[in-house]
C-alpha cells in the first residue's frame, strides 16, 4: 500500500550499518524519511528469475523479531568473523543486514536482492544461475552461512561425540552441548538451534547407543496418504446388528493392525479378540493376521471384522469356526447341457443336475465326464448371503447351540421365508436322506466325473451324482425376485399371509434386547430361539428345534475340502477343530413337503456415526500426528545400518529421535517431497492443521523438566509452495511479532508473493500449501551483546574493535556501491518476470559472481526442465510393463 499524507508513525526505527557521527545519521533519516513510498515491512523482493524460494526465505526471516533487531542495531559488527574459511569474510552477514535495511526503510517497491544470491553461490555453487531450488535447502545454507560469518570460535577445537556409557541423560545432553557450542557458538546457534536426543537399539545384542545432536530445524514426515475402507463388524452376540465403520488408513505400508485397533477403539474390545477377513463372492478370500498387509485392498473390498470369544473370558479352549451359506439347490434353471450344448426339450429327458455344486447339467455321465476337465476349477456349491465367523467354548459346541448361532448370523445377509404347507409332497426325511447320506461322501470326495448313471430321484431309495431337474410345483408361488429385493418376495406372498411363515432365521428383524418381540402373538418356539446370554456358548438350548430343523443343515468342511452332514447328538458336544469349517446348507429344493424360499439381501446393520468424519479426515492431518511420527521409532534401512561396537558389525538397528532442548526460534519443515525412485518423486499435497497461535511442545520435549515456563509457541511466517516436482512457485505468510509479546504484532499478517505485498487475514495462513513453518517461543528474550561492545570471545582477538568496525565499514561501503550501480542500471520491468539484464558494469576491484550471462543460465534451466519432464513422466509410462 501506498503511503499518504499525514505519514503514520513507522514502529520499527531506521536501521544504521556504520558507525558515523549522530548528525549525519539524523540526515540519513530525514532523507529516506522523503524517499518513503510504502509502510515499513510492505517492501516486496524482485524475482530475479525462478528466485521465489530465496525470496520466501528472506521475507520470511525478516520478520524474525530478533534476527532483525540484532542486525538492525549493529551489534552484529563486534561478532563478525574474518578469517573464518567456512564464512564469507562478514560479506554474507553485511550483505543480509543490508538488505533487511532495505526492506524496512520503506523506500521501495520492491527490492532486488541480486547482491544477497550472488554472494551465497559464490559459497554454494548450486544457487549459482536461475534453476528452481528447494526452499528449506536455501534456508539451511542462509542460517549456516550466517553463523560461520558470526561465529565467535576463532579456533575450533578438536571434539568426539559423546555417548552415554549408562551416564544420565542430563549430564551427557548437557556435555554434548558444551562440545558444540566450543566450536559452534553465535547468535545463531542462540536464537535457531535445538537439541535432540537419539537412541539406538541393536535387534540382535540389545545394545542401547544415546547421543545428543543439535538441529537447526526439525524435518516432520507426513502421514502417508490415506485411503478410507469400509468394515463390517459382527459382535459375538448375534442379536446385535452389524455396525459398518469406514476406516481411514495409509495407503503404503498399512497392516491389519491399523483397521483392528480402530475397530477395537470404536467398540471398545481389545483387538486380540477381533478377527479381519475379506470376502469375494460369498467366500471368504482370506483371514488377515494383525501383521498382514493391506496395501492391495481397494476401499471398494469387502471387509468383515468379527469379535471372537475369549478363552480367558471363557476360562476353556474356544473353537473358531469359519461359516458359509448355500442353497440346497441353485436358484437357476439349467436350460442346456454343458457339455454338449443341448438345449432341454420338452419332450427330451430331463437334464441332470451336477450333485457337487447343483449348478450345471449334463444329458449323461458321458458328458458329465467329458465336461470334468472344464468343470473341476468351478465345481463348487453357489454361495449366497455372507460368510461369517463363530466362536464357540468347547464344552458347549452342541449341535442345538451350533444351529442357534448360525440362524442368528445368517439372518442379516439372507431372507428366509417359508411357504405354505403344500399336500402331496415328500416328507423333509425323504427328500433330504438319500442327498445328505455316507454314501454321496465318495462324490464329494474326488469329483462329480466319478458318478455312475443314476435315475431319476423320487422315491429316496437311490443315490446319484446326477441329479434330474425337478419341476416347479403350480401350487408354489412363483417367486423369482432381484438378489436383495427381500420386496418382491414379501409382497407376492402376501395373499398367504395367514398360512405364511415368516422365520427370518427364527430372529426378530426389529428385535433390540431379550425382551423385545417382533408381534403381539409370538410362536413359543420364537421366543424359545432369542438369545438369553451376552456371551455365545452360555445361552440355554432351546426346547423346540422343530421349525429350524426344516429349514436348513448343516455341512462339517474338513481340510480336505470334504463335506460330512453333522449329525445332532443333544447334549454331546460335537467334534470340530479350528482346521474344519462349516456349510449352513439351506433345503431350498420344491420338491419336498416342506422347503424355505432363501435369497441373498443387502446387509442389515447399523452405521458407526463417528465413520463420517472419519472419512472426512482422510488426508487431513495435524502437525501433532507429524511430530508424533518424527518421535516414532523407526528400523533403518540397509544402507543406513548403524555399526554396533558391541557385535562388530552394521545392524539395522532401531532408531528414535526425542526433543530435548527446544530453541527460541522453531523452524518446521513439513516433509512433503518424497522420492520413490532414481528418476521418481512425488509431492504429499494434504492438509496439514497446524496451530497459529499456542503450540504446546511440553509432551514432545523431555528434556529440561525443570523449566518453569511451558514450551509454548506463536507461528510468525509460513513458507508455501504451489505446483509439483517439475515446477513451481513459493509464496510466504508473515507478521512481526511484538519484542515483549509474541502473541500481539507490529506488523500483522502480509503475503509475499515476490515483488507483491498485500494484508491478509489471520485465518488465511493456515492452507494446505504450507511448507516451512516459523514459531516464536514465548517469554525466552535472546540476549544479544550490545552496539559497539564486543563478547568475551571477540575480546581476545586482534585486531582490535575499532579496526574490525573500520574493517565492516569498507565492506559496507563496498557492498553499497555495488548494490547502487545495480539499481542505477536496472530498468523498472514487472517483478514477476523481471530478470537481471546480462554483461553489466562492475565498480573495479569487484570480482565476476556467478549470476552474470542470466540469458544462458536460462536457456540451460529450460532444457533441464524438459529434461525433468521426460524422465518424470514419459519415462516410467514407457518402461511400467517391463517393471512389472
Amino acid at each position: 500500500p501506498l503511503l499518504w499524507q499525514p505519514k503514520p508513525t513507522c514502529m520499527v526505527p531506521p536501521m544504521t550499518h556504520s558507525p558515523v557521527s549522530a548528525e549525519s545519521v539524523e540526515d540519513d533519516e530525514d532523507e529516506d524519511e522523503k524517499k518513503k513510498v510504502c509502510l515499513p515491512g510492505f517492501t516486496g523482493l524482485v524475482n530475479l528469475g525462478n528466485t521465489c524460494f530465496m525470496n520466501s526465505v528472506i521475507q520470511s526471516l525478516s520478520n524474525t523479531r530478533e534476527l532483525r533487531d540484532y542486525f538492525h542495531d549493529r551489534s552484529f559488527e563486534s561478532e563478525i568473523n574474518y578469517n573464518n574459511p567456512l564464512g564469507t569474510g562478514g560479506r554474507l552477514a553485511i550483505g543480509f543486514a543490508m538488505l533487511l535495511r532495505a526492506l524496512w526503510k520503506g523506500t521501495h517497491h520492491a527490492f532486488q536482492p541480486s547482491k544477497l544470491k550472488a554472494i551465497v553461490a559464490s559459497k554454494a555453487s548450486q544457487f549459482t544461475g536461475y534453476a528452481q531450488h528447494d526452499a528449506q535447502e536455501f534456508m539451511a545454507f542462509l542460517l549456516d552461512g550466517l553463523h560461520e560469518d558470526l561465529n565467535r570460535i576463532q579456533n575450533k577445537p578438536y571434539t568426539e561425540t559423546v555417548d552415554s556409557d549408562g551416564r544420565p541423560d542430563e549430564v551427557v545432553a548437557e556435555e554434548a552441548w558444551q562440545r558444540h557450542k566450543m566450536r559452534n557458538d553465535s547468535f545463531i546457534v542462540d536464537l535457531f538451534q535445538g537439541q535432540y536426543k537419539s537412541k539406538l537399539v541393536c535387534p540382535v545384542c540389545s545394545k542401547v547407543s544415546i547421543t545428543f545432536d543439535p538441529f537447526l530445524y526439525l524435518p516432520v514426515p507426513l502421514p502417508q496418504k490415506q485411503k478410507v475402507l469400509t468394515v463390517y463388524y459382527f459382535a459375538k452376540e448375534p442379536h446385535k446388528k452389524p455396525i459398518k465403520f469406514l476406516v481411514s488408513i495409509s495407503k503404503e505400508n498399512s497392516s491389519a493392525m491399523e483397521v483392528l485397533d480402530s475397530v477395537a477403539h470404536s467398540v471398545r474390545v481389545k483387538p486380540e479378540n477381533l478377527r479381519l477377513a475379506e470376502v469375494i463372492k460369498n467366500h471368504f478370500h482370506r483371514i488377515f493376521l494383525p501383521s498382514n498387509s493391506l496395501d492391495t485392498v481397494s476401499p471398494t473390498d469387502l471387509l468383515l471384522c468379527f469379535e471372537v470369544l475369549s478363552p480367558e473370558l471363557a476360562k476353556e479352549r474356544v473353537v473358531e469356526l469359519q461359516v458359509q451359506q448355500r442353497p440346497q439347490v441353485p436358484s437357476g434353471l439349467v436350460a442346456k447341457c454343458a457339455a454338449c450344448q443341448k438345449k432341454q426339450l420338452p419332450e427330451d429327458e430331463k437334464l441332470k443336475r451336477c450333485t457337487r455344486c447343483y449348478r450345471v447339467g449334463y444329458c449323461n455321465v458321458t458328458c458329465q465326464k467329458t465336461h470334468w476337465p472344464d468343470h473341476k476349477a468351478s465345481c463348487r456349491p453357489e454361495n449366497i448371503g455372507f460368510p461369517f465367523l463363530i466362536s464357540v467354548p468347547e464344552s458347549r459346541l452342541t449341535y442345538a447351540r451350533l444351529a442357534q448361532l448360525l440362524e442368528g448370523y445368517a439372518r442379516y445377509s439372507v431372507s428366509v421365508f417359508q411357504p405354505p404347507f403344500q399336500l402331496g409332497r415328500m416328507s423333509p426325511e425323504q427328500g433330504l436322506q438319500p442327498l445328505h447320506s455316507d454314501k454321496l461322501e465318495p462324490v464329494a470326495k474326488s469329483s462329480c466325473a466319478a458318478a455312475t448313471s443314476a435315475p431319476e430321484l423320487g422315491d429316496g431309495d437311490r443315490v446319484s451324482s446326477l441329479l434330474q431337474e425337478p419341476p416347479l410345483s403350480p401350487a408354489v408361488p412363483e417367486l423369482q425376485p432381484e438378489m436383495g429385493d427381500t420386496t418382491t418376495v414379501r409382497s407376492k406372498v402376501l395373499t398367504a399371509r395367514s398360512s405364511l411363515l415368516s422365520l427370518d432365521s427364527g430372529f426378530s428383524e426389529h428385535m433390540e434386547s431379550q425382551g423385545d418381540s417382533c408381534c403381539e402373538k409370538e410362536p413359543s418356539y420364537e421366543r424359545a430361539l432369542k438369545p438369553e446370554a451376552a456371551i455365545p456358548g452360555y445361552q440355554h438350548t432351546p426346547d423346540s428345534l422343530s421349525a429350524r430343523a426344516t429349514q436348513f443343515y448343516i455341512n462339517k468342511i474338513d481340510a480336505a475340502n470334504r463335506e460330512q452332514k453333522l449329525e445332532d447328538k443333544g447334549d454331546t458336544p460335537l467334534d470340530l477343530t479350528d482346521d474344519c469349517s462349516l456349510a449352513l446348507v439351506w433345503k431350498n429344493n420344491e420338491r419336498l413337503k416342506e422347503f424355505v424360499l432363501v435369497e441373498s439381501k443387502e446387509l442389515e446393520c447399523v452405521e458407526d456415526p463417528g465413520s463420517a468424519s472419519e472419512a472426512a479426515r482422510a488426508g487431513h492431518f495435524t502437525l501433532e500426528q507429524c511430530l508424533n511420527l518424527f518421535t516414532k521409532p523407526e528400523v533403518l534401512a540397509p544402507e543406513e545400518a548403524w555399526y554396533c561396537p558391541k557385535c562388530k558389525q552394521h545392524r539395522e538397528a532401531s532408531k528414535q529421535l526425542m526433543l530435548w532442548r527446544l530453541p527460541n526460534v522453531l523452524i518446521i519443515q513439513l516433509k512433503r517431497f518424497s522420492f520413490r525412485s532414481f528418476i521418481w518423486r512425488d509431492k504429499i499435497n494434504d492438509m496439514v492443521d497446524f496451530p497459529v497461535r499456542s503450540l504446546d511442545l511440553s509432551k514432545f520435549c523431555i528434556g529440561r523438566k525443570g523449566e518453569q515456563q511451558l514450551p509454548m509457541y506463536d507461528l510468525y511466517a509460513v513458507i508455501n509452495h504451489y505446483g509439483g516436482m517439475i515446477g513451481g512457485h513459493y509464496t510466504a505468510y508473515a507478521r512481526l511479532p511484538n519484542d515483549k509479546n509474541s502473541q500481539r504484532s507490529d506488523v500483522g499478517w502480509r503475503l509475499f508473493d515476490d515483488s507483491t505485498v498485500t494484508t491478509v487475514d489471520e485465518s488465511q495462513v493456515v492452507t494446505r500449501y504450507a511448507y516451512v513453518l516459523f514459531y516464536r517461543r514465548r517469554n525466552s528474550p535472546v540476549e544479544r551483546p550490545l552496539p559497539g561492545h564486543p563478547s568475551d570471545h571477540r575480546a581476545e582477538r586482534a585486531p582490535s574493535a575499532e579496526a574490525a568496525a573500520s574493517q565492516a565499514s569498507l565492506i559496507w561501503q563496498e557492498l553499497e556501491a555495488e548494490e547502487q550501480e545495480l539499481q542505477l542500471e536496472a530498468p523498472q520491468r514487472p517483478a514477476r518476470n523481471s530478470w537481471r539484464p546480462c554483461g553489466q558494469k562492475r565498480s573495479p576491484g569487484t570480482p565476476q559472481h556467478p549470476d552474470e550471462g542470466c540469458v544462458r543460465y536460462f536457456v540451460l534451466a529450460t532444457t533441464a526442465a524438459i529434461v525433468a519432464l521426460f524422465l518424470n513422466v514419459f519415462y516410467p509410462l514407457i518402461y511400467q510393463p517391463r517393471w512389472r
